[in-house]
């Protein structure tokens, strides 16, 4: 830490920031020295920010996004789209902030702040597609919007006033954040999935995949179930939401094997697990365009769900397998 310079210590946060809200960020850092609030340069070359121009745009874009995030379809679009833009945005970020240092320096910065920048961008966009696909009640959508916008704020004041304070704030939001990040990120790349078979979808049946089409991890996990007589499975890859027994989200396949559907999905390297969903009521089977979803309930009034691919069982399919198992 001590070889390191100064600038190299804000790093962590503005990568953040610009992961949450790439655009604010800018627009901030942009506008902060032309306030009487601050009147010393910002670190490295991030004073270039500061012309008309580069204001201008990132304000456009600010409004686009804030317009786009209010539908979850357009949000969706946004956010797949910036999952590329992110990382990048946050190595350029690291590029002027670091402008005069050695070259391991800048090319380590730059890495961490591509990676942390894509990261917080996942989990953030996941969290949204947890609220959209959540059968309950959640916070309304300005709402949270405000509220990542409050704390995007506050990080970068922070690392204008009180850098070291920003760096641990930061580091305190990644140890918290840190449990429920990766199911964040297996929503949004789910999320991404379905929006790309929503728009490549095929006009070929809606169907089952028979055994042979199954990943061997699945096969393998229930080649000992005693439901599918001489091994005829059938299945679909699917997403689960609070499903009991499997992660907070998880994606694997839901697989039809004689009896009820059983949700199988990957817990790590070498690892597996399988959750019956024969023991969960079936509440509703509904089409939403972007993908089929299955609304599930235990014994205890919990509320699941499962959801499909718009190129996988049709609404139909899915309606005679979890209403009449």
């Amino acid at each position: 830490m001590a070889d390191l310079p100064p600038e190299f210590l804000v790093l962590v946060p503005l990568a953040l920031t610009a992961g949450i809200d790439l655009y604010l960020t800018l627009l901030f850092l942009g506008a902060a020295p032309t306030t009487p609030w601050w009147d010393h340069p910002l670190p490295g070359s991030l004073g270039d920010l500061d012309s008309l121009g580069v204001l201008l745009t990132v304000g456009a874009f600010y409004i686009m996004e804030f317009a786009a995030e209010r539908f979850p379809p357009a949000a969706l679009v946004w956010n797949a789209f910036h999952a590329v833009i992110r990382p990048v945005s946050g190595a350029l970020v690291a590029l002027l902030l670091l402008e005069g240092q050695s070259l391991p320096i800048i090319l380590s910065g730059v890495a961490l702040a591509a990676v942390l920048a894509s990261l917080a961008h996942a989990v953030r966009s996941g969290a949204a597609i947890l609220r959209w696909l959540s059968p309950g009640p959640t916070p309304h959508v300005l709402l949270v919007s405000l509220l990542e916008d409050a704390l995007v704020l506050g990080l970068i004041a922070l690392v204008l006033d009180l850098p070291a304070a920003a760096l641990g704030l930061s580091i305190g939001l990644i140890l918290f954040f840190a449990p429920t990040a990766p199911s964040h990120i297996r929503a949004f790349a789910f999320a991404i999935r379905l929006s790309a078979d929503r728009v490549f979808q095929t006009l070929a049946q809606r169907r089952w995949l028979g055994q042979e089409e199954l990943p061997a991890w699945v096969r393998r996990t229930l080649a000992d179930d005693v439901l599918a007589p001489g091994g005829g499975l059938r299945g679909s890859p699917a997403g689960a939401y609070r499903l009991p027994g499997a992660s907070r989200f998880a994606t694997g396949w839901v697989v039809v094997r004689g009896g009820s559907p059983i949700f199988v999905s990957r817990r790590g390297p070498g690892r597996t697990s399988a959750v019956d969903l024969g023991g969960l009521a079936t509440q509703q089977v509904s089409d939403t365009g972007f993908f089929r979803r299955v609304d599930l309930t235990s014994a205890g009034g919990a509320g699941s769900c499962v959801f499909f691919s718009v190129n996988g069982p049709s609404e139909e399919s899915l309606r005679a397998e979890f209403l009449f198992a």
